[in-house]
């Protein structure tokens, strides 16, 4: 009973909790990757081009391991070969068999006479040797003896393997990269959208207060009109900032494999983004941490079992192979499943059906004499494709360095237009709030306290596009350092 009320309020409390946030959902920066590890489109991809790795080299072993085949077939000759005419056969006279027959008739006559009408009746009459119905069946078991190109890919399949791992960790590299940049893109657009709901409310307030007091008839209208127009402006900039986000957020779902249907949360806010990045300008460049350069040097030996294997083509290849079979003959199709008796002259009847069967064993020896520069040919395509990759490995190693040191001068100059934009917010509000109080004491006028409010306002959303900048920079940085 007291496991019965303990499932039962769990289940009110989760429908409590799920009815105060109306189903969405609340990432941190962390959750929001370890989300998009699972359900990126790259990400997935990534993964099912690892199990074709593995598959494609299940595929190369198995062409090293027996091989079982079965066939049958039936044809029917509708019109069947033929051998020439009977007639053909005894005129010549030196063969076998004219001196077999000229040997009967000259102890016979009888027979003599036989075989001349015989050979007159059938002078036009054709013979076939074949019958209308054949089908056939065989099973064949062949192995791979010996093949240069088969053992290359053997050594080759374990970088195969080796370059889908590496490439599942670049994807995993980019989602991280485009879910962080993304999540900041959101956070400060969510934050930029609240600091200018929090200078709106001010303004209304001083502008209910400046309305107060231009019914006592102690200021000007034009002190009224200031603000109105203050307040219309944060109204437009606060529009602009909605859509802002809203497209930030549906970025942001889109990098994660999130539905863009769906509502979501930001759990940190910029300020805590900011304080999980930490500050160190002092990294220094190691180029073979970078995913990249395994990959490339992986490509660059997957390039070299290519030319190998080519070149193996002028290398002899030999193959076993075992054969039994089954075939039979019937000028009708039904007496090929149908046994067959017969019954000799001395009185012996026996019966057997239409089939016969037949077997070899063998081996088969292919050498390749010419080809007419065929595998010259792929063979220097192959060198060539090796010398590309290798060029690119070099490139890579150059473009790597300045990569790192753009993002290192970008970041070293975020962190200095942030401490000077924070600088400038908190002037800009020590401004702000003296023309507040002198506008209210009645010894400031409202021009001086709208251009103060204008510049805090301005220079709030210029702090947070900074501090955009310091994050982005941070992570273009850790990844030209290469940091998983």
């Amino acid at each position: 009973m007291k496991k019965l009320l303990f499932v039962l309020s769990s289940f009110v409390l989760w429908q409590h909790a799920d009815a105060q946030t109306g189903g969405w959902q609340s990432f941190t920066l962390q959750e929001a990757i370890n989300y998009a590890l699972q359900n990126n489109v790259k990400v997935k991809n990534a993964i099912a081009d690892e199990k074709i790795a593995k598959a494609r080299n299940w595929e190369i072993i198995t062409t090293g391991l027996p091989q079982i085949n079965a066939e049958a077939g039936f044809q029917y000759f509708f019109k069947r070969p033929v051998s020439p005419a009977l007639s053909e056969i005894f005129s010549d006279t030196t063969s076998a068999t004219n001196k077999v027959f000229g040997y009967l008739a000259s102890q016979n006559p009888a027979i003599g006479g036989i075989l001349a009408q015989s050979a007159i009746d059938s002078k036009d009459q054709e013979i076939s040797f074949v019958l209308k119905n054949n089908f056939s069946s065989n099973l064949t078991v062949s192995q791979l003896i010996f093949d240069g190109r088969y053992f290359i890919g053997i050594k080759a399949t374990k970088d195969f393997t080796r370059s889908a791992a590496l490439q599942k960790q670049l994807s995993d590299i980019d989602v991280k990269y485009n879910v962080a940049k993304a999540y900041y893109q959101a956070a400060t657009a969510q934050e930029s959208k609240g600091l200018l709901s929090e200078n709106l409310k001010l303004v209304e307030k001083l502008l209910n207060d400046t309305r107060e007091v231009y019914k006592e008839g102690l200021i000007e209208e034009l002190d009224v009109n200031r603000l109105e127009l203050v307040q219309s402006q944060l109204q437009s900039q606060i529009n602009l900032q909605n859509q802002l986000a809203q497209v930030a957020l549906d970025n942001l779902k889109f990098q994660m494999g999130l539905p863009l249907a769906d509502e979501i949360l930001l759990k940190d806010d910029i300020n805590a983004l900011k304080a999980s990045i930490g500050v160190d300008n002092n990294s220094t460049l190691d180029v073979t941490q970078r995913s990249e350069y395994e990959l490339l040097q992986t490509a660059i030996r997957i390039r070299g079992y290519d030319v190998a294997q080519r070149r193996s083509g002028y290398f002899p290849s030999l193959f076993g192979f075992l054969n039994y079979g089954w075939q039979a003959q019937s000028n009708n199709f039904g007496d090929l499943f149908r046994s067959k008796t017969t019954t000799y002259p001395d009185g012996d009847t026996r019966t057997r059906n239409q089939w016969f069967d037949q077997g070899l064993v063998g081996i088969t020896l292919r050498i390749p004499i010419f080809d007419a520069g065929q595998k010259m040919a792929n063979v220097k395509q192959a060198k060539l494709e090796q010398q590309k990759t290798m060029n690119d490995f070099e490139n890579f190693k150059n473009a790597a360095e300045l990569q790192f040191r753009a993002s290192k001068s970008s970041f070293t100059a975020a962190l200095f237009d942030e401490a000077n934009n924070q600088r400038a917010v908190s002037l800009s509000e020590k401004i702000f709030k003296i023309n507040q109080i002198k506008y209210k004491e009645g010894i400031g006028n409202s021009f001086e306290l709208v251009q103060s409010e204008t510049e805090f306002t301005t220079n709030q959303l210029k702090y947070m596009q900074s501090v955009l900048n310091l994050l982005n920079s941070k992570a273009d940085l850790d990844k030209a350092l290469g940091i998983k």
